[in-house]
């Protein structure tokens, strides 16, 4: 499936991309203006920077010929855009550099994603060495040298006070290299008829291993790493391959009966989980609202004061929310944009989403289907997760709005994962055409 590559025009992604450009211009122009008296030059230089970047990735497919999707890079690079303005408005502006940093970073991510391997099916072969792989960084924060225990969560690892990395961003990646390619192997075995006992359908003990193993894995990193985020991203995502690649929901209910029963055996187990979900119950309570309960009780207030339009940019009170640049971004997006546009926003990864799902359904092999849909899954949960915990429908986890929150990590891995959306996409035109 190695093509050699010519030039290729990309029209429409040049013009998405002009788009995005002027959306990040303005937004930083509305940013700067509701806090400044004037506008200083300095001011246009991460707006500037980030435009040079995004048509450089664009200039990179062209030239090397990718007949792959074009709409995928301008709808990340819009939500980078708009994530860019959010952490003008509501970071320090040390980190603001440092988001503009890590957007370099995964640019240079994007383009290594694109160009190794050369043969995108050769992932396949290496499963369990994807896999031991995951298990090791996803460990790593454990480590007494290198482990960081950031906010309550020990997710990160890091050298000195110069870099923090959270592997579990990576490990996303390569547990779903090692899903696509287990799933293509055992698919049809897996698919098969489950055993009748007791009058029930029952899956035979044997085809219950993987699950067994991904929730002592889920339940492990909820417990050691205290990070419930982590733990619904990973056990949701194989819940939902295992369920695409053998079309049989015993499956994922098994799996979701798993994660049920042992998230609430933790929660009464351990404190830190228990925490998670009586903050979630009731913020409001008078033991709550002004401790534990004081992130989500603001970030409520923030999604009423929105309205329907919004306090317009840069004109809400963001300062309010604890940590809203990681955690709280959305409910910050959306009191100073209104309902509208955060009906706009989740339309952006709605259509993100859909645009990687018929990726995956159009894919030549089982092992790019699945690939290109637990990728595109990823991204769609983790969204979900985060703008549900933000909106009290599910308990406030540690997960970042994809493309948006402040996080080198996390921006880095999800720029691998578009690369790798559109090199699927680019091996289906060139084996079926069109």
């Amino acid at each position: 499936m190695v093509a050699r590559m010519r030039p290729a025009f990309r029209g429409t992604e040049l013009g998405l991309i002009f788009w995005v450009a002027l959306l990040v211009g303005l937004g930083f122009l509305a940013v700067i203006g509701a806090g400044a008296s004037a506008l200083q030059a300095s001011s246009l230089i991460v707006p500037a920077t980030f435009v040079a970047v995004a048509v450089a990735l664009h200039l990179f497919l062209a030239v090397r010929g990718s007949r792959g999707d074009q709409l995928l890079l301008p709808l990340a690079l819009g939500l980078t855009a708009i994530g860019l303005v959010m952490v003008e408005r509501l970071a320090p502006p040390v980190l603001l550099l440092q988001q503009l940093t890590w957007t370099v970073v995964a640019a240079g991510a994007f383009v290594a994603a694109t160009l190794i391997p050369r043969d995108l099916t050769v992932l396949a072969r290496y499963k369990y060495s994807w896999a031991l792989a995951g298990i090791a960084l996803l460990a790593s924060p454990l480590l007494p040298v290198i482990g960081r225990e950031l906010n309550g969560a020990r997710i990160w690892i890091g050298l000195g006070d110069l870099l923090n990395f959270q592997p579990a961003e990576a490990v996303k990646i390569l547990l779903v290299i090692f899903f696509a390619s287990y799933l293509e192997e055992n698919r049809e075995l897996l698919a098969s008829a489950p055993a009748r006992r007791l009058g029930s359908v029952v899956p035979p003990l044997a085809y219950l291993v993987p699950i067994v193993l991904m929730w002592v894995l889920a339940m492990g990193v909820m417990v050691l790493q205290k990070d419930l985020g982590a733990t619904l991203i990973f056990f949701g995502i194989f819940l939902a391959m295992i369920y695409l690649a053998t079309g049989r929901a015993t499956y994922a209910l098994t799996g979701v009966v798993l994660l049920l029963a042992g998230g609430s055996l933790a929660a009464r187990v351990f404190a830190h989980v228990g925490a998670r979900i009586d903050v979630w119950l009731a913020p409001f309570s008078d033991e709550l609202r002004f401790g534990a309960g004081y992130q989500l009780v603001q970030g409520l207030f923030a999604l009423g004061n929105g309205g329907l339009l919004g306090a317009g940019l840069g004109n809400g009170m963001p300062d309010r929310i604890p940590v809203v640049w990681s955690d709280f971004v959305f409910a910050a997006f959306t009191e100073e944009v209104g309902f509208i546009g955060a009906i706009g926003l989740l339309a952006l990864y709605l259509v993100l989403v859909f645009r990687g799902m018929s990726i995956a359904l159009r894919a030549p092999t089982p092992f790019l289907q699945l690939l290109a849909a637990g990728l595109s899954f990823g991204l769609a949960f983790q969204t979900l997760v985060i703008v549900g915990g933000n909106a009290k429908l599910i308990p406030l986890t540690g997960v970042t709005l994809p493309f948006l929150s402040y996080g080198g990590s996390s921006l880095v891995t999800n720029f691998v994962i578009i690369a790798l959306l559109i090199r699927v996409s680019d091996i289906t035109v060139r084996v079926r055409g069109g």
